[in-house]
């Protein structure tokens, strides 16, 4: 065998020997972020079919990519961006197949997004459970949309402004925009963040 052949046959060795600690990694990482992944896909409007397949579709560009894992400095931030902007496409895709047009000045990548009311916790009195679930009932429905994914984003997910302009396609003061009007809001209720946060899901 020729010194040549030698060296191809070790960088062939070495390069497949990489590529299988990168899958492994990469099937390490799928594991860890799935649970929150779907969540947010549910979050959005989607079914449970359609939030699956993007999530893989997500991770099989990292599978086919030559980017590693090491070089993304935020998993969470770039799996969560990369999931959004895949199901972004689905969405418009699926427009496109069922020929709707979209009206004038409509924004095809406005996506709906839902919070659950779930109160659990055994330090809410029982005699309060029904009062504080309608006022949040209540909150939740003067929100919109974006107000809705932001506080989640934000509160739910604990992503900076910085990240979250990035994710949602906005400019960092409209993220501080929005948090603030839905706060506001949140106060006009008369319920505190913490106890807000504690019973949404």
């Amino acid at each position: 065998m020729s010194i040549n052949q030698k060296y191809t046959n070790c960088y062939s060795t070495i390069e497949t020997q990489k590529r299988m600690i990168q899958f492994s990694n990469i099937a390490s990482t799928y594991n860890e972020y799935l649970d929150t992944l779907y969540s947010y896909a549910l979050h959005l409007g989607f079914d449970e079919q359609t939030a699956m397949d993007a999530i893989h579709d997500v991770f099989y560009k990292l599978c086919i990519s030559h980017k590693s894992l090491s070089e993304i400095e935020n998993l969470k931030f770039y799996l969560t961006r990369s999931l959004r902007n895949r199901l972004i496409d689905i969405k418009r895709s699926n427009k496109e197949h069922t020929a709707i047009a979209p009206f004038e000045g409509e924004e095809q990548e406005k996506l709906p997004f839902q919070l659950n009311v779930s109160i659990e916790d055994e330090f809410i009195e029982k005699e309060d459970l029904e009062e504080i679930q309608q006022k949040v009932e209540n909150v939740l429905s003067r929100l919109t949309d974006r107000q809705r994914e932001i506080v989640y984003l934000r509160y739910i997910r604990e992503y900076s402004y910085e990240e979250i302009a990035e994710i949602m396609q906005i400019s960092v003061e409209s993220s501080r925009n929005l948090i603030s009007k839905s706060l506001t809001k949140l106060k006009e209720s008369s319920l505190s963040l913490s106890l807000f946060l504690l019973i949404v899901r």
